[in-house]
């Protein structure tokens, strides 16, 4: 567990094993079981895989729909993908009896709403949103925590963070916020 330097794609396809499937007692293969920390390796050629880094923390959804947390404890180069083994911590348990499993691996996850970059305005160096409440145009400020070429995932301004900015108290107790099913204006 120290060296996973040997872990390439040709080896665990030589593994023949299939997906789910547990393993016998009665078969002559073995592993080493810790309760307390399982490796999980993949072969991988996505974008964000390809700039992961040994150390980075991800999340694996399990097969149990379980989210654990997860560290990259090795990176094998190889032509075209890579072969990340993972390092997980809790839930091992449930692993125990498989040799192959099928994980998801989130690279990051925000919390907040999802809105149409063509949605998004800003001015003096803050974003915002514009919706159409009862006729009149309503400007929201909001904060980007997230953002791709079509989406952002966004959330409100807490009153402290407003405070911060320069809003006055009248401004900060008469503001609208963000939520679900306001109509917001596309620019």
């Amino acid at each position: 567990m120290d060296d996973f330097s040997y872990l390439n794609t040709e080896l665990l396809e030589s593994l023949h094993t299939k997906s789910g499937a547990t393993i016998p007692t009665h078969v002559e293969k073995g592993k080493v079981i810790n309760n307390f920390e399982c490796f999980i390796a993949c072969v991988m050629d996505t974008e964000k895989a390809s700039v992961a880094k040994v150390g980075d923390s991800v999340m694996l959804r399990l097969p149990s729909s379980k989210e654990v947390e997860a560290t990259i404890k090795h990176i094998t180069e190889e032509e075209e993908s890579r072969v990340i083994v993972f390092r997980i911590t809790e839930c091992v348990e449930e692993l125990v009896e498989y040799r192959e499993i099928a994980v998801d691996v989130i690279w990051w996850n925000y919390n907040g709403l999802k809105v149409s970059n063509m949605a998004i305005l800003e001015e003096n160096d803050m974003s915002y949103v514009e919706i159409s409440k009862a006729g009149y145009i309503e400007r929201i400020y909001i904060k980007i925590s997230r953002q791709n070429d079509t989406y952002s995932i966004v959330k409100n301004y807490t009153d402290e963070e407003l405070a911060e900015l320069g809003f006055s108290e009248e401004e900060i107790k008469n503001r609208e916020e963000l939520k679900v099913y306001d109509e917001i204006l596309l620019h």
